[in-house]
């Protein structure tokens, strides 16, 4: 008899969140979560962009893009540090903290995101 792995623990996501947006459907939320990891790097990466030339517009238009995808997998610190920066980006504003903030939460979001989607493979419990 093969035993299940339990599952993991999660610190930066809540992977209730994104289930109950897919209303329960295992399939689509792992759909979901594929979407996360193949669009938030893009999107990421632009925002690093626009906080190294100081493009307020850039800012606020990817802390909100990416917020948008932070939200939906139950990333709540997360959500709430690109809310803040989007919204000092739109009065012509820098948040350091904010900005230190992302540098530690996205990689813990997209890590744990990773983790999620190979615990919720069929047949490939890492």
């Amino acid at each position: 008899m093969t035993s299940v792995p339990p599952s993991p623990v999660f610190h930066v996501i809540d992977p209730a969140v994104l289930l109950e947006a897919a209303a329960g459907n295992q399939e689509i939320a792992l759909l979901l979560s594929h979407t996360y990891i193949d669009s938030a790097p893009a999107t990421y990466t632009r925002l690093q962009q626009g906080l190294q030339l100081g493009d307020f517009i850039a800012i606020a238009s990817q802390s909100h893009a990416l917020k948008g995808m932070t939200m939906l997998i139950g990333a709540k610190e997360l959500t709430s540090v690109l809310q803040e920066m989007e919204q000092a980006a739109r009065q012509q504003q820098r948040l350091a903290a904010a900005e230190q903030r992302l540098a530690v939460l996205y990689p813990a979001v997209f890590e744990e995101m990773q983790l999620s989607i190979a615990h919720s493979t069929p047949g490939n419990h890492a």
